[in-house]
């Protein structure tokens, strides 16, 4: 049975921070998102940004690094992942971090570009958010967001699934779902898509730790339950067994939605 979650945001905040020394060991799906995010947002003409979510800096340091010359601030709810992207990118008279939960969505000015990188999925309102969204950017501004959505680690769900045992997950909604909150609040969606990205790893295990690893495990949050030993074994043999290559590595897909829309008048 699929137990669907309701983020604890201080419990997300201290699960990251906590991974931060070793996120990036775990992020090569993040470094493969991070730079469609780059590709979309490459060509815009921009005086400032703000990312939401900045976790380690795989994303800001590309953005730092695109726009050399444009006011940026990075942002995140997890101290520790603040601390290591402040260490990357260094403040200047244009770079700045700040710990933000952004769900909260106070902020003192407007931004001509609001990005983010897997970081929505741990709202616990993204209706509530969408709305508010505007009140960060610029008129005219533009909002680029990487989401994951269903369809998540299908193979992982599908593997406990078929094995009749239980597992704990996000509210991932859909691609359209996330387009269409964004039309009811005003935004204009252009060029908005959906893409897999699949990393392979040498073992069902391996994968598992991957997600763990970057501070993503879900027990704790409200309405997790427990996953049994029997019940986990049941589903990574189900994985190895029906989802490996003849190398005997095991696929994990990333669904990711890329939300672009534009916020007022262009």
């Amino acid at each position: 049975m699929r137990n669907v979650l309701t983020p604890d945001r201080k419990l997300v905040a201290s699960r990251f921070s906590a991974a931060s020394g070793v996120y990036d060991r775990f992020a090569e799906h993040h470094r493969l998102i991070a730079a469609k995010v780059l590709d979309i947002v490459g060509a815009f003409q921009l005086e400032s940004l703000l990312e939401l979510g900045c976790g380690t800096g795989i994303l800001s340091s590309g953005l730092n690094d695109s726009f050399p010359d444009t006011l940026k601030v990075f942002t995140d709810g997890a101290p520790g992942m603040v601390k290591v992207c402040r260490n990357r990118i260094p403040e200047s008279d244009l770079v700045s971090h700040r710990i933000w939960d952004f769900e909260k969505m106070r902020c003192d000015r407007k931004y001509d570009l609001v990005v983010s990188s897997c970081a929505l999925q741990w709202l616990g309102n993204p209706a509530s958010f969408v709305r508010k969204l505007s009140s960060l950017m610029e008129p005219g501004g533009i909002t680029v967001h990487a989401i994951p959505v269903r369809g998540m680690l299908g193979e992982l769900e599908q593997s406990f699934s078929e094995t009749g045992g239980d597992w704990n997950s996000l509210n991932y909604i859909s691609g359209s779902d996330w387009d269409q909150l964004l039309r009811d609040s005003g935004f204009d969606v252009t060029g908005s898509f959906t893409r897999d990205f699949t990393v392979h790893y040498p073992s069902p295990v391996d994968a598992l730790r991957a997600v763990r690893g970057i501070g993503a495990s879900l027990s704790g949050h409200s309405g997790a339950s427990a996953v049994s030993p029997v019940s986990l074994r049941k589903a990574l043999d189900y994985y190895q067994s029906e989802f490996c290559d003849d190398s005997g590595a095991v696929p994990a897909t990333y669904r990711i939605h890329f939300a672009v829309a534009y916020g007022g008048s262009r």
